[in-house]
């Protein structure tokens, strides 16, 4: 009878959940950060790197481009870092003290947020749905594909989940609940999500459809968004603090609608068709979202729902960041698992009064697994290192160069190829060789392309490897006088 009681309990399966969510994030786990997105990653790494080189200062984060990224190009010679606060990389410092510094460690700390993730899902929609429900939701949290790679990656969005759905939890509890021990985390879970980044705010809207539905305007109210000040307080003082040094701020107004894609055809069809219907759901899970997503609520509160919208506004919001960068819509996951699960389970319900029951289950039974597996087509190669010549001349370019060198690694400005040489420096050429080196101290060229650049700095200086892979040359040593009639290309 005890066994029983133990596979009836609905913690049996919540562990169980998280222990193959777990397994299935330890894929490749320290594989090089040369994969899909490998230059955010690489950007996000370099910090947590910085502060074993050049000590913990979270207050002034940087990492390894000195290339100007601001909105108006200012090069970064000091190599700040001033996008989110570094909550994550502060999760992964004790690691590196620890054990060393690995890519791994990176990747290990956001598989613990991602699992933490997928508790808070569970107890959220427990509460606004059902247990089976909720444990469904929690499932396809734990091992849907495109989830499965966003949350073992070395970018602030796992962090970013965990903490805002960790403030919808606690927030949403207080507000029912009316108890200071929910109080206390909500807003302490608030304040880092803000930290982490503000799009925290788009989780914000279904608590206050939660305040609305529950509490009459008064003094609750008053609490309420005084202790939402408080905690938007450190990130308000943040991005106060970080205007000190512009050359530090990306450029980041493009990400709104930088080219114009909103609600344009192109907009819906990455968003609808590449997207959710291919990369995150697949063709049949989206159907199954769509089912879920206009299923009535028999509780009548429609939280959930609101939660929806508001994942919809943050990619019509950003709307070129969503377009270009599939991993923003790592916010969109939890809703897309909440309905996904509903539907499916509407399904196994059945309507009599619409189709036979019998045929809702075989139509959920078929299109649940599919939609693991279409998932699982269009992001597997995700793992890919793309360019393995960036691995193999860091490595080099780590064990023959100087500690303090500043290298010129061009890789089209995409800094993955400058994180694997360990090295500060500039992932594109800025400005002509001769500027670099004598401005910025730039000491060495590492390429990976033997194009007309590296041809011309092989005829000019002294090279020092010579690969049919890649090059690295001596930028303090010439060959020659610079020839005029030989122009830079």
């Amino acid at each position: 009878m005890k066994v029983f009681k133990i596979f009836a309990n609905q913690y049996f399966w919540l562990i169980l959940i998280i222990i193959l969510g777990f397994l299935v994030r330890t894929y490749k786990l320290d594989s090089p950060i040369a994969d899909w997105h490998s230059w955010r990653q690489a950007d996000t790494a370099s910090v947590t790197r910085n502060f074993i080189k050049l000590g913990f200062n979270p207050l002034f984060p940087k990492y390894d481009d000195m290339s100007g990224v601001s909105e108006k190009p200012i090069i970064n010679p000091s190599g700040f870092r001033f996008v989110e606060f570094p909550v994550y990389n502060i999760a992964v410092y004790p690691l590196y003290l620890l054990f060393g510094v690995a890519d791994k460690y990176h990747r290990l700390v956001s598989i613990i947020f991602s699992l933490g993730s997928t508790a808070f899902l569970f107890f959220i929609v427990k509460k606004y749905i059902s247990v089976p429900v909720g444990l469904l939701a929690a499932f396809t949290f734990a091992v849907l594909p495109f989830n499965v790679f966003f949350s073992r990656t070395t970018l602030p969005e796992p962090t970013l989940v965990f903490f805002a759905l960790g403030m919808i939890y606690y927030v949403d509890r207080w507000i029912w609940e009316g108890k200071k021990s929910s109080c206390l985390p909500g807003f302490v879970f608030t304040s880092i999500a803000f930290l982490t980044k503000p799009w925290a705010i788009f989780f914000y809207l279904p608590l206050l459809y939660s305040l609305y539905f529950k509490q009459r305007p008064g003094k609750f109210w008053i609490k309420f968004f005084f202790y939402t000040f408080i905690a938007l307080l450190p990130f308000i003082l943040w991005r106060l603090w970080i205007l000190q040094q512009p050359e530090g701020i990306p450029a980041a107004g493009w990400l709104l609608n930088g080219d114009g894609i909103r609600f344009r055809p192109a907009f819906w069809w990455w968003i609808i068709s590449e997207r959710m219907g291919r990369e995150i759901l697949g063709a049949t899970g989206i159907v199954l979202f769509f089912i879920g997503l206009i299923s009535k609520q028999k509780s009548g509160n429609y939280f959930l729902n609101i939660w929806a919208l508001s994942s919809f506004l943050f990619i019509a919001v950003v709307a070129t960041g969503n377009v270009r960068h599939n991993y923003y819509q790592t916010l969109f996951v939890p809703v897309a698992c909440i309905f996904f699960a509903q539907g499916f389970v509407h399904l196994l319900k059945g309507n009599n009064a619409f189709v036979p029951r019998i045929w809702t289950i075989l139509l959920g039974l078929f299109l649940f697994p599919l939609a693991f597996y279409f998932g699982f087509k269009a992001t597997k190669d995700f793992y890919n290192v793309n360019n393995p010549s960036i691995v193999e001349a860091g490595k080099t370019a780590d064990r023959i160069l100087p500690k303090d060198a500043i290298v010129l690694a061009p890789y089209n400005g995409d800094t993955a190829f400058l994180y694997q040489t360990n090295r500060l420096g500039f992932a594109a050429a800025a400005l002509p060789i001769p500027e670099l080196v004598a401005d910025f101290g730039v000491n060495y060229y590492i390429s990976t392309a033997k194009d007309d650049k590296t041809r011309w700095v092989m005829r000019n200086f002294e090279v020092l490897e010579d690969s049919p892979n890649f090059v690295i040359a001596d930028l303090t040593k010439l060959k020659k006088p610079i020839d005029s009639s030989d122009p830079e290309p």
